[in-house]
């Protein structure tokens, strides 16, 4: 009896340029008490690298080096229901984008809330910081 063993060395090739993006920007993010359970959209709100907030329509380069801010204002009325310290988030991406640290778990957004990093295909990365309060 012959065994065989067949080692085959490799690479993996980089993707071509159209399929890796410079975008860093979050399109959504919602907050659920519970999983599969009503979710909460968040207030979006996006800053140059002046600090100057970027309404309507804007590109990626106008914001370049600024930072976002995500907002749930929760009616005062679920307060007994949605408990912002321990609430689930879930964002939505375009492309090859990566959050850090991970969304995965419960996350408290309370008082100043928490600090995510958006990092884009290219490697340019965004700050936002998601804070939750009761209206």
């Amino acid at each position: 009896m012959s065994v065989s063993l067949t080692i085959l060395l490799g690479n993996c090739a980089k993707a071509d340029k159209e399929f890796i993006h410079d975008s860093n920007i979050i399109s959504q993010m919602e907050c659920s008490a519970t999983h599969g359970g009503s979710s909460f959209l968040g207030e979006i709100h996006e800053f140059d690298k002046n600090g100057n907030e970027m309404t309507g329509d804007f590109t990626q380069q106008e914001v370049e080096g600024g930072y976002g801010l995500i907002l749930f204002q929760i009616s005062q009325s679920l307060q007994d229901d949605v408990d912002l310290t321990n609430i689930y988030l879930v964002a939505t991406l375009k492309w090859d984008q990566s959050i850090t640290p991970s969304l995965s778990g419960r996350h408290d957004i309370t008082g100043d809330g928490i600090i995510i990093t958006v990092k884009s295909g290219v490697g340019t990365t965004r700050q936002y910081r998601v804070r939750g309060l009761y209206q």
